[in-house]
């Protein structure tokens, strides 16, 4: 008997014994039989092959697999207390934990490992250099690094490329809650995001990389990286200003555009002519919403002392500045 002679009910659970992502896609693309078997595979059977093809498909590991799957396990936990509680007991482990959290309770799609293999070239790897710029080994061989060479020279070790997933990782987890500070419907529904002490836990775990990432969010090259890209895809009299005198409206639409997670990052990556029609008229909409609002989101004092402000819309910055004292003082 021809494998294909059976019923189609029997070749869509196939997947479930492969042993990896590769040879899952060797067999969806072997015949249009298979092929059409295959479209209704569960995301989450897809995402364990996948892993069991990390890292060699999908380095770094397990950065690259947390990235691609985060978005699936917050809209699995946004607005349900348990699962917020869950997801933030996996904070607390950090990335390996997380990304058990992620093989448990979130899902992948052929289309998004596509996406994020593609994002790698046009995206991921360009956002990497740009933070080795700002934070890593190329910032660091700058002639005159401690004479006035750079602005904000400090001693840092930096992984660029694990860097970059973090900003990523934190943009797919928190992206929605963003966008519920510039719905006016849903902006007054606790149930339609994170709060603060959520997102604090992501950042305050992310042991290794802590410091490195308030550097980058909170220096210059990064504002300047950003204004441009807002000039160059939504306002060409954008401008830059000191994080002192820095238009709250300004903040929060640099804060939304990298909340939209590795999807937001091609404006820092790619040419206007590569981005869709579509994803541009979603950032026109957000930039619209931000203009609109009559007064920033409610701040709330953290730290040890009470002295640091932070907003209830996703703030990775301040919520970072939060971190970096509560560690150190």
């Amino acid at each position: 008997m021809s494998l294909l002679t059976l019923p189609t009910e029997l070749l869509c659970l196939l997947p479930n014994y492969l042993d990896n992502i590769e040879s899952f896609t060797n067999a969806a693309s072997s015949c249009r039989t298979l092929r059409s078997a295959f479209l209704a595979t569960h995301p989450s059977t897809i995402l364990h092959l996948a892993a069991a093809s990390a890292p060699t498909f999908f380095s770094p590991h397990p950065y690259f697999l947390v990235a691609a799957t985060a978005k699936s396990v917050s809209d699995w936990a946004i607005g349900n207390p348990d699962r917020t509680t869950l997801l933030r007991k996996a904070f607390y482990g950090g990335i390996y934990a997380l990304y058990d959290f992620c093989l448990q309770h979130g899902g992948l799609t052929l289309d998004r490992i596509r996406q994020t293999h593609l994002a790698r070239f046009t995206t991921i790897n360009p956002l990497s250099d740009k933070i080795d710029k700002m934070a890593g080994k190329q910032w660091l061989e700058t002639p005159n690094f401690w004479t006035g060479g750079v602005s904000e020279a400090v001693t840092l070790y930096t992984d660029a490329d694990r860097a970059a997933f973090q900003i990523i990782i934190y943009g797919e987890l928190f992206g929605t809650s963003m966008d519920a500070f510039l719905d006016p419907v849903r902006k007054e529904l606790p149930v339609s995001r994170f709060d603060v002490a959520t997102r604090l836990d992501y950042l305050t775990y992310s042991y290794e990389d802590q410091r490195v990432l308030r550097h980058i969010l909170k220096c210059g090259r990064w504002r300047r990286m950003w204004a441009g890209a807002i000039r160059g895809f939504l306002d060409e009299e954008f401008t830059d200003e000191t994080a002192v005198d820095e238009d709250w409206r300004k903040k929060m639409l640099r804060d939304a555009l990298m909340m939209q997670g590795l999807e937001g990052m091609q404006l820092v990556t790619c040419k206007r002519e590569d981005v869709s029609e579509g994803y541009l008229e979603k950032i026109r909409r957000i930039r619209g919403q931000i203009w609109a609002l009559e007064e920033p989101p409610a701040v709330q004092m953290l730290g040890k002392k009470g002295n640091l402000r932070v907003s209830e819309a996703p703030d990775p910055a301040g919520e970072l500045n939060v971190c970096f004292w509560q560690a150190w003082s």
